[in-house]
């Protein structure tokens, strides 16, 4: 026969006390307390790295497109909503593309040009456009900037400025005209 004093003694064994389960659910906080920040980090650096890619991205699609098709295209990056079109611009005449942005302003006017959006992407949350450059003066209505490129593989150079807002950091981008290269250096 058994005693009762050994049967409780095996029911005490087989479970957790209380005190270790508060120890593991107190060393589990105190691990997601340490790696959830990191995490969030990684998190908006990649949203930054992503953003770059996009534009990386649109270009060189831009840029083959153009050479394969034999057609003028453009890519178009919208400053306010942060979202970039690819567009290939077929003109009637040689202010053919500039018709196209002032439709933009001026939806009544007579135009002269046929354009059809290849590719739309947005840019990820909290991720902006703050800066542009172009040797070009004329490449900015309401603040939609745009690059051509043309059937012979040549495109305007620029150059532009992406910041993620939460973080404070930036990456910028400088594209050759000639070859296409591409530079870009986080900040």
């Amino acid at each position: 026969m058994r005693s009762p004093t050994n049967e409780a003694g095996r029911r005490r064994r087989r479970g957790f006390t209380l005190i270790e389960i508060i120890l593991v659910v107190a060393i589990s906080l105190i691990a997601a307390a340490v790696a959830v920040p990191s995490f969030m980090r990684s998190y908006q650096a990649a949203n930054l790295r992503t953003a770059a890619r996009t534009v990386v991205t649109a270009g060189k699609y831009a840029r083959n497109m153009a050479v394969l098709q034999q057609r003028q295209m453009a890519v178009f990056f919208d400053t306010q909503s942060g979202e970039i079109r690819i567009v290939a611009v077929e003109r009637a005449s040689p202010g053919a593309l500039d018709n196209f942005l002032d439709a933009r302003r001026d939806a009544g006017r007579d135009e002269q040009f046929t354009a059809e959006v290849r590719r739309t992407q947005q840019l990820p949350e909290q991720v902006r456009i703050v800066d542009f450059s172009s040797p070009s003066q004329r490449q900015e209505v309401d603040g939609v900037f745009w690059v051509n490129f043309f059937p012979s593989g040549v495109s305007d150079s620029f150059s532009l400025r992406i910041s993620d807002e939460q973080r404070r950091r930036s990456v910028y981008i400088e594209v050759d005209h000639l070859s296409g290269a591409t530079t870009t250096s986080y900040e």
